[in-house]
């Protein structure tokens, strides 16, 4: 019997030191997990280019409400240039989207939509009223987009630095999230260490 006793109380100290042994063992494991994720966080990625930077090209035209509409007023900003037309299905589906990406960087990036094909004109601004556009939208002859260096399909996107530099392009549509992951990135690059 009292060897009995002797073994229950040996086991049971023993499960108390292993019970403390795996809280203390889960509790810097869960602290290790969150250093890990914070870190992976900070480390932010710069977005793939799909062209070498080049000037981007100088512009005026006169945007739906009759506003002037230059390449002059926009230069210090980021600015993201759409091409589009009113007979491209693609078209139709960015727009949305880019009204929702306007909306959330109004202070910080210039959102510009250019209808291409002076034919469309009439047809251009009943789609940009009829879409709720709250960008500023002009139409331009087609050959404009050769300023851009060519357009391969509509609709394509230009995305223009503060130093006024096209430094990327995405042909036909957009991932919202890559365009947005972009946009963050030249707002908030990282700092040299």
């Amino acid at each position: 019997m009292l060897l009995l006793k002797k073994y229950t109380l040996s086991t049971c100290f023993k499960a108390k030191q292993a019970k403390s042994y795996f809280l203390r063992l889960m509790s810097f494991s869960l602290i290790v997990l969150l250093v890990f994720l914070v870190g992976c966080q900070q480390q932010r990625v710069a977005p793939t280019r799909n062209l070498p930077s080049a000037p981007a090209p100088e512009f005026t035209l006169q945007d739906f409400s009759g506003n002037d509409l230059s390449s002059a007023s926009l230069k210090g900003q980021i600015v993201v240039i759409i091409f589009w037309t009113t007979w491209s299905p693609g078209s139709t589906k960015d727009i949305p989207e880019f009204i929702a990406l306007h909306t959330k960087y109004q202070d910080k990036v210039r959102f510009i939509g250019i209808a291409l094909g002076e034919a469309t004109s009439e047809d251009a601004k009943k789609m940009v009223a009829q879409l709720a556009v709250n960008y500023p939208t002009a139409v331009a002859p087609a050959e404009f987009y050769q300023n851009f260096g060519g357009i391969d399909a509509i609709p394509s996107t230009f995305v223009i630095d503060a130093q006024w530099n096209i430094v990327n392009r995405y042909t036909g549509r957009v991932r919202v999230d890559e365009l947005s992951a972009e946009l963050d990135y030249m707002l908030n690059p990282p700092k040299p260490q």
